[in-house]
């Protein structure tokens, strides 16, 4: 059962470079097209500084950005072979583009239990990632909820 007084805990801030051939990567990857994405140019004309952040690639930030989640979220009590990615929510307070040096502080926003009759259940938790820019400014809002199937005594 997730302890809930563990809601508002904050682990160690973590840093992220944004590479330019990572958001090119993706778009490819995923069969994008639009040349923004892959044209430093071709974004210029469309109004962008430089190629802006694919809009799916903060999910990179979470895999490789934070090398210690897995630890702190078992530091907390979640048996994290137990978890299923739930859902995953981007906010963009400004623009992220090639080369920013990003820190981010992820907090557990919320978190509860829910229990079947035979004493199966899963713990519910959302993850609250705030990200800076290299100026301070905050830049990006991630929230990832996940689940962490509990079987039956």
């Amino acid at each position: 059962m997730f302890d809930t007084s563990k809601v508002g805990q904050s682990f160690p801030p973590f840093h992220i470079e944004v590479e330019r051939c990572k958001i090119q990567e993706l778009a490819l990857a995923i069969g994008d097209e639009n040349p923004i994405y892959t044209s430093r140019e071709a974004a210029q004309a469309a109004g962008y500084r430089d190629i802006p952040l694919f809009p799916t690639a903060p999910t990179i930030f979470n895999f490789w950005g934070n090398a210690q989640l897995n630890e702190q979220l078992r530091s907390t009590g979640l048996e994290i072979e137990r978890i299923l990615h739930g859902e995953e929510e981007y906010e963009y307070l400004a623009p992220i583009y090639p080369g920013d040096k990003l820190t981010g502080t992820t907090t557990i926003a919320s978190g509860k239990s829910r229990r079947g009759k035979d004493g199966s259940g899963m713990d519910i938790v959302t993850l609250e990632t705030r990200y800076s820019n290299q100026d301070q400014q905050e830049v990006l809002v991630a929230r990832t909820m996940v689940i962490v199937r509990i079987q039956a005594s």
